[in-house]
């Protein structure tokens, strides 16, 4: 018996449309997948049921609990999973949100610092400053070229 399918109804505050579109995306792979590890559990006990080993009744009732072990994990799964994806994406917009303010923030305090008779915006350069890296693969680059040596 497969288990139980269908959406668990979640509710999350924030975007209602992401946690339904989690709860989808987490029930179509809770559907998807492959149970040959039931398939393994059926044959040894109808290996052991056969040998004599286990009687019909406790490997029914072993089955059963197998079975609705999985439903368990599968129905927590479909609970649980949706609105914690939908919390990691809301911390991820949150976090998001808080280094742009304290970036502006940031940007406030220095400016409040600088004197007002400094120019809005430095002129501009004719040769435009070289960043970290491009300057370091200048220098690995000249250090590939020997320099004639001066006698």
């Amino acid at each position: 018996m497969a288990p139980a399918q269908g959406r668990t109804s979640v509710t999350t505050p924030g975007n209602p449309d992401l946690t339904a579109a989690y709860a989808d995306l987490v029930s179509g792979v809770l559907d998807a997948r492959s149970d040959s590890a039931t398939q393994a559990f059926d044959a040894e006990v109808a290996a052991a049921e056969a040998d004599g080993r286990l009687d019909a009744r406790t490997a029914r009732t072993l089955r059963w609990w197998q079975r609705e072990s999985l439903r368990s994990l599968v129905d927590h799964s479909r609970t649980a999973l949706p609105p914690a994806l939908a919390a990691l994406g809301q911390a991820q917009a949150e976090a998001a949100r808080g280094t742009a303010e304290a970036a502006n923030s940031w940007a406030r305090a220095v400016d409040d610092q600088v004197p007002p008779s400094r120019p809005a915006s430095p002129a501009p350069s004719p040769d435009p400053p070289l960043d970290l890296l491009d300057r370091r693969r200048r220098l690995i680059v000249a250090g590939l070229n020997p320099l004639p040596r001066e006698e």
